[in-house]
């Protein structure tokens, strides 16, 4: 089922949600792109739920997006799952972030869309282009979000996506290393076959 298209005026209202000092977030990147902390400008990209950025892609260079999530099996499943593998030596980075200022974000989990005439589909439905509709209004209507809570379709996880109003200077990397490294990729195996991910490795 489409999701109905974003209204004209949003609630002045909406639950907002705080990430606090000290919590921690989980991120795939791939380093070609720039290291763990750079926002991605080009966008929408398809399947990629809340890039805010308008269309056709690469028409808003400003405007970014950064996603995470709480916990690596979110991680995993949201950077993994539509693929359906995740691959030892595809040269992907993993990091664990800290945040280190609180950073207020739009809530979409729970009963929170509610208040926009949504249900949970706005976080599971394959209408990207809808979601991404809604991306636009939350960024333009809210000027004093820095990004969205929500729980991801592929495992249920908490995610986050931050925007370009977010000082990258309020996240710290506690961990950043190569998806094959030995200190990390047998959670990250656990993880996958949690989700039924199939793992590729040499």
């Amino acid at each position: 089922m489409t999701l109905p298209s974003p209204p004209a005026d949003l609630p002045p209202r909406p639950r907002l949600y705080k990430l606090a000092q000290g919590d921690l977030l989980v991120r795939f990147y791939n380093p070609a792109h720039g290291g763990w902390d750079a926002l991605r400008t080009y966008g929408p990209l398809h399947e990629l739920r809340f890039d805010h950025h308008l269309p056709p892609p690469g028409s808003s260079t400003n405007r970014s997006v950064w996603y995470a999530a709480t916990s690596v099996l979110g991680a995993v499943a949201e950077a993994f799952g539509n693929n359906g593998f995740i691959d030892r030596g595809s040269g992907r980075r993993i990091c664990l972030v800290r945040v280190r200022e609180p950073i207020v974000v739009l809530d979409l989990a729970g009963a929170a869309p509610r208040a926009f005439g949504l249900d949970q589909r706005i976080a599971t439905s394959r209408d990207y282009t809808s979601c991404q509709a809604w991306a636009r209004a939350f960024y333009e209507g809210y000027p004093g979000i820095f990004g969205l809570r929500w729980r991801g379709r592929q495992a249920g996880a908490v995610c986050f996506a931050l925007n370009d109003r977010t000082d990258m200077g309020s996240l710290e990397a506690l961990v950043d290393r190569d998806v094959g490294d030995p200190e990390v990729w047998p959670r990250i195996v656990r993880a996958a076959r949690r989700c039924r991910i199939r793992i590729l490795a040499p």
